[in-house]
This record gives structure tokens, sequence and C-alpha cells, in this order.
């Protein structure tokens, strides 16, 4: 089974330079150019992945003409399998305001499986996706931009994941820009190994590896890659696992 994350910032086509944000800032506001979703959902049917796992994707507001990416990427990669939600939790209020209630967070797959939608407590983004295929257990996450909220939310995790009885990965954008060591012992008390270390932001020179895949003891990995793409200011993580 291959598996791929990827933060794709809304299909913006920023690549994380500080100009590039200056001047284009109103991407994310009002309007995600065609071409860069194009070439991006061309790229995530040549990764022939079996799930795919999407942070930060448009399900159709007027950023992307009322038409939802998530849909839109199912159907280039043929995939039967579908679910997204908003990274907000049940009563934010950005759940009723324009553009940022179309903002969510999705896992496509080709394979059969089922879906647990929890919640964290702490911080603004608070979606975890559980995606069960194939007796493993897939937990997406895009936890918070301050360290001392990403440190509550990971306590948290640690009680989910005593909970699983599956192997398990647990994988999506940690937002660590101090460094590994933040996750070291979040890692050490759920017995999780690192996959892929490569940096992976920003993309157009990576020097911090924010964007994570973590296994369990029981997962065994056959290959693991970061492709150099520019679609989003991060790059995309892969793993293969027997």
């Amino acid at each position: 089974m291959k598996i791929l994350i990827y933060n794709i910032a809304y299909s913006t086509g920023l690549k994380g330079t500080l100009a590039g944000y200056l001047t284009n800032f109103w991407r994310y506001l009002f309007w995600a150019p065609r071409k860069n979703f194009r070439n991006l959902s061309e790229f995530l049917k040549q990764q022939n992945a079996d799930v795919v796992c999407l942070i930060e994707a448009d399900t159709g507001s007027f950023r992307n003409r009322f038409k939802s990416q998530v849909g839109s990427i199912a159907k280039t990669l043929s995939f039967p399998y579908c679910w997204s939600a908003s990274k907000y939790g049940p009563q934010s209020p950005s759940r009723l305001l324009p553009t940022l209630r179309k903002q969510h967070d999705a896992v496509l797959s080709r394979i059969e499986g089922s879906m647990n939608t929890h919640y964290l407590k702490q911080g603004a983004k608070k979606l975890v996706q559980e995606f069960i295929a194939q007796d493993i257990s897939i937990f997406v996450v895009h936890l918070a931009l301050r360290a001392s909220v990403r440190q509550k939310q990971l306590k948290e995790l640690t009680a989910m994941l005593h909970e699983c009885p599956r192997p398990h990965l647990v994988c999506g954008d940690f937002n660590i820009f101090k460094g590994l060591h933040e996750v070291r012992d979040f890692m050490d008390n759920n017995h999780l190994s690192l996959v892929q270390g490569d940096p992976t932001f920003p993309s157009f020179h990576p020097t911090s590896t924010i964007d994570l895949i973590l296994r369990s003891d029981k997962i065994r990995v056959k290959n693991s890659g970061v492709p150099q793409v520019l679609f989003s200011d991060h790059l995309p993580v892969w793993v293969e696992i027997e």
C-alpha cells in the first residue's frame, strides 16, 4: 500500500517565498490558479498512490469557483472512496464564515475502508481523520502553529493512539518549526518511528521537516520519498508499506 500526504495550501501555487506571500496573498482569499491545480492533479495521478491524504483543500468556496478540489482530484484519480471534513471544531465560528467553512482536510482512497472522525480539544485546527483499511489505521493531523498548543494536542493524540487496537501511521502537517525534538517524547511514548526525515518546507528551498509520516512498530516500510515539486509551499511525502 502506498500512502501520500500533501498540504496543497488550497492550490494557491505559492512556493514559500516571502515575496510570493506578500504579492500573491490574495490567492488565499479570492482566486486559486486553475493551471496550478491541473498540474497538481496530474502529479497526484502520476504518483499511483493507493491512499492520498490532503491537508488544506478547498471544497467549493469562491476562491475555487465554487468547485471542490477534493471531488475534482478524486475524479482525476478515479478513486471510489473519498472523505473530507472541516479542519475546525464542530462549534467553531470559522464553520460559518465564507471561504473558511470550505477549508477541509481529506482522505481519498482506491481501496475500500472506513473513516472515524475525531476532534481535538486544543487549537483552532482540531480535526483528526482516522482512515481504517486492510487492518491498519492512518491518522491524519494538522497541528497548531503555537508550540505550546501543539504539545497539548500531542498529548491528546497519545490518548487516542493508546485506544487504537490496530497497527497505525500518524501523518500530516505537524508545524514543528523548532525541529524534530518537538515530537521525540510523543514518538517514544507511542513507540513510533519516523519514516522520512527530509525537509518539506518551504518547497522552493526546504529547510524545515514539518510534514511527517510516523509508523508504529508492526508496520514494515518498503520505500518512501519526498518529491521535489512546486505546486504548494509544502512538499508531499509518501511511503509504501507491506
